[in-house]
């Protein structure tokens, strides 16, 4: 057995209390990008550049709140992927059903659906080419120049839907100076990897850069039955790039792969205070002895995830405006498979075998003109198309029994999807500055969304067994139904700032996202399968300060904002059937980031961030009224904070650089419902990184992750009172040798 108790509401003031008093005993936080690659012998902040409004600006001067991360910095948090950085990030969190869907939320804002009709709700793009899927997203990093995460709806400049915010990655560009770096690296969990990069000329105005990347690990659980490690697996990664520069002109071509080949999951099951008290008593026997992150189920379980595409970008850049085309297509297929409870059937009177595959492949193509140089006016206007195919299918082969449910209910059924989605949109936005100290941003986007959808449900045992086995039954059943719909909306962005004084700015903003209406998956009848959500409208307000002070050293940071979701779409899995429909929501809140320059060589600061997402009306779904007003949002912790110090230093005849990282979440529910078993109770992550590197290049690394050993889940799902969890990896440690040349 795992339990754990969660914070309830009411106790949340003083932790909201002490997050604050350690915010202000550690001066603050920079975006974690603050920390220095060469450290200046003057004591100020490096100066951040982003692309944030598809140009480069100084994060200062940007009226959005952004969080951006360095090469050095994930570097030095031993950043692996999205899921590393995304609780460094204030009002995010992440977590992850499987490979094929992360599940991402800025801000209370995000979404668990896996249709092949829909959408995410915070857009993930790389190198501003917008990802379709969310498990094409949540690649491994290799060779990044930089992580933006931009909070409040991104509908103006964003290629897809991107109400509650957006991911922006960055991969370090070919150039023409000489240069490479391999690193060989070992870890706990039997970890072994190796990636390098390649970079130089091959003509006079031509460049090239390779990187590639090779990890494997045998996995931090285990099951029991049969022995097999959990977790682990391995993966490869491959880019490509070439640079040409023809006057005015310059193109860059890339192409990209990735493989993973990985191990099932662990899920656990833990018991709370809606447990009966004959399944406590029985998971307790069940799992006498075992810890966390130990199953007792002797499924095969899996997940494999294979990724590539081609991006083509042209750009020109003439005195009185400049024009980029981007061009790109990428194909992502997955496939895995889950036992939902974790437990052995018969012992335990319910097995769920979940198995899923998909292949998507999407092409996307944008024109965009910008504003030169010298422009009085900035601005921005283009067009985008996006076109996406996804086929999709997922198998549930369902064991009950009594008391849980009867055998009967048990069974084979197969839900298949077949979904095209087109997105056609154009846009503009244009900052203005007047009277020496304002700035005034007006940004607006028409979007044309369409969905085709085809969806079968199969009874396996060919109604031999009546009714038709979880989650098609009891009381749904088979039906092969086609369907199309359009929707479109316009979307905008008002954004004033002033600088009343020098390195002081003050913004007041007024944004409106946009997510497309969406067909759903798991439907029981075909009424269901044919019927989409509404699109969801999401209107935020915000005031915001970005302030350089004492000379450059402090950065103070911070953002207020509401935001007013109407059609929020909801989802949720009421014992083993999907629930959909659409409710009302308010989302108030507030951010702080700031950072401090002690010294050259050292940096130290953090975050904090308080939210109040709540439902303001229930949802009415197929099986009646859903009683959300009043719950908490998913994936919303009230509070929030981080502390870091970073630093480096010469000695030894070389450059020693060190960081310790804390993050702390508050608890937060996985699920509409707020129901005690998908309560996650807060938790803090304790990081560490030191290194040293010679003056000819070499570099050796030592790093920890989660190193005060905190147990806590990164999935949740509820059924009969138990909150079937998957658990984060405990204490690790990794030792990393790097050579540049």
């Amino acid at each position: 057995m795992v339990s754990y108790r969660g914070v309830r509401a009411g106790e949340r003031t003083g932790l909201r209390g002490a997050s604050m008093l350690a915010l202000a005993l550690a001066t603050g936080l920079a975006t974690p990008a603050f920390a220095q690659e060469t450290r200046s012998q003057e004591t100020v902040l490096d100066e951040i550049i982003v692309t944030a409004q598809r140009r480069e600006q100084r994060l200062q001067d940007v009226p959005i709140a952004v969080t951006a991360f360095s090469e050095e910095v994930l570097e030095r948090t031993a950043a692996s992927g999205l899921e590393d950085i995304a609780g460094k990030v204030p009002g995010v969190t992440m977590t992850q059903f499987n490979v094929g869907e992360p599940q991402i939320f800025v801000r209370g804002v995000g979404t668990t659906s896996d249709s092949a009709a829909s959408d995410p709700s915070v857009g993930v793009s790389i190198d501003e080419v917008s990802i379709g899927r969310a498990g094409a997203s949540a690649l491994a990093f290799m060779d990044i120049q930089r992580v933006e995460v931009l909070r409040g709806p991104q509908g103006t400049l964003y290629g897809r839907n991107a109400s509650g915010g957006a991911l922006n990655v960055h991969t370090n560009r070919p150039d023409m100076t000489p240069s490479g770096q391999i690193t060989g690296r070992i870890g706990s969990f039997e970890e072994y990897g190796i990636e390098g990069v390649i970079n130089g000329p091959i003509g006079d105005d031509t460049a090239g850069r390779l990187a590639f990347r090779y990890n494997t690990d045998s996995g931090y659980a285990e099951n029991v039955p049969t022995g097999e490690d959990l977790h682990g697996g391995t993966s490869y990664g491959l880019r490509a790039q070439i640079l040409h520069n023809a006057g005015d002109w310059t193109f860059l071509g890339a192409v990209d792969g990735s493989k993973e080949e990985m191990d099932g999951q662990a899920r656990i099951p833990v018991l709370t205070a809606r447990t009966a008290p004959a399944f406590a008593a029985l998971i307790n026997s069940l799992r006498t002895g075992l810890g966390p992150r130990e199953t007792t189920d002797s499924a095969l379980t899996y997940q494999n995830r294979t990724n590539w595409g081609l991006t083509g970008r042209a750009e020109w850049q003439g005195d009185r405006f400049g024009f980029v085309s981007l061009t790109s297509y990428r194909d992502n297929d997955y496939d895995w498979r889950d036992n939902l409870g974790g437990m052995p059937y018969p012992a335990f009177p319910l097995r769920v075998d979940d198995q899923a595959s998909e292949q998507a492949d999407q092409f996307s193509q944008e024109f965009r003109f910008v504003s030169g140089p010298d422009s009085a006016i900035n601005w921005v206007t283009g067009l985008y198309y996006f076109r996406e195919n996804v086929d999709r299918t997922e198998r549930f082969v369902v064991q009950t029994a009594l008391p849980i449910a009867p055998p009967s209910f048990g069974g084979d059924t197969n839900f298949n999807q077949e979904g095209v989605n087109t997105s056609y949109a154009l846009f503009g936005q244009a900052n203005i500055p007047f009277a020496e100290i304002w700035e005034l941003t007006l940004g607006a986007r028409w979007t044309k969304d369409e969905r085709k959808i085809h969806q079968v449900a199969i009874d396996n045992d060919n109604g031999l067994s009546p009714p038709p086995g979880i989650p098609l039954g009891p009381t749904g059943s088979p039906y092969n139904v086609r369907a199309e719909t359009a929707f479109d909306e316009p979307t905008w962005r008002v954004a004033l700032s002033v600088e009343p004084v020098e390195d002081v700015r003050l913004y007041a903003s007024y944004d409106r996202g946009y997510k497309a209406g969406a067909y759903v998956s798991g439907a029981q009848t075909g009424t269901q399968a044919v019927r989409p959500l509404n699109s969801e409208l999401l209107d935020n307000y915000e005031l915001g300060a970005k302030t350089t002070l004492l000379g450059g050293r402090l950065r103070l940071n911070a953002a207020a904002f509401w935001l007013d979701y109407t059609d929020l779409q909801v989802y949720e899995l009421s014992g083993l059937n999907l629930v959909t429909s659409n409710a009302q929501a308010e989302i108030r809140g507030f951010e702080v980031e700031t950072a401090l320059a002690i010294t050259h060589n050292l940096t130290i600061g953090g975050s904090y961030t308080s939210l109040d997402a709540q439902y303001t009306s229930d949802a009415v779904a197929g099986v009646g009224l859903l009683p959300y007003n009043g719950h908490i949002l998913p994936r919303s912790p009230e509070s929030q904070f981080t502390l870091y110090a970073d630093g480096e230093w010469q000695a030894w005849g070389g450059t020693l650089g060190a960081r310790v990282d804390y993050q702390w979440t508050d608890d937060f529910y996985f699920d509409p419902s707020n129901n005690p078993e998908v309560l996650v109770p807060s938790y803090g992550l304790l990081g560490a990184f030191a290194s040293w590197e010679s003056p000819g290049g070499y570099k050796i690394a030592i790093y920890g992750k989660n190193l005060t050993d905190e147990v806590y889940p990164v999935h949740v799902i509820k059924n009969v009172g138990v909150g079937f969890s998957v658990f984060a990896p405990p204490r690790s440690f990794g030792v990393a040798l790097t050579r540049s040349f």
